[in-house]
């Protein structure tokens, strides 16, 4: 009978690897968080004027959103409705997903809440917020007493 050095170090790395493997046979927009449901992806850019948030919504109205804005956060809520299904028909593949969704997403300080707007045009949603003016710098004289 052959004998095996048994190296658990090895075995995890192995494991590792296959896991990773099976990972990525799946859809990307598969959730290992069961009942996880829909949850869109957001790109957050901002300049000197100005921070945008863009979320993807593919198949979604504005009607079926909320936003709101709150310390420093960003709320966006909404539900994505599954298609009805009808009798007769055979699902043979669903990888799209829905259900009820909220993300926060934080803000840098210097936003002004006071100055937003919100657009969707081609299942994106854009909302841009203002920037705060930075104070301006100025001398100013000091008296000693």
């Amino acid at each position: 009978m052959p004998h095996y050095k048994f190296d658990p170090m090895k075995e995890l790395e192995n494991l590792s690897q296959r896991m990773r493997q099976i990972a990525n046979e799946f859809p990307e927009t598969f959730s290992f968080e069961f009942g996880k449901g829909f949850e869109p992806r957001v790109d957050v850019y901002s300049d000197e004027n100005s921070v945008r948030v863009l979320t993807e919504l593919p198949g979604m109205s504005k009607n079926s959103i909320s936003l709101s804005i709150a310390n420093g956060v960003l709320t966006l809520r909404g539900n994505k409705a599954a298609p009805e299904q009808t009798d007769g028909v055979t699902l043979h593949r669903m990888e799209r997903s829905f259900g009820e969704f909220q993300r926060e997403i934080p803000l840098p300080k210097d936003i002004d809440p006071s100055n937003i707007s919100a657009a969707m045009a081609d299942g994106i949603l854009t909302v841009t917020i203002g920037k705060k003016s930075a104070p301006q710098d100025r001398e100013i004289n000091i008296d000693i007493s």
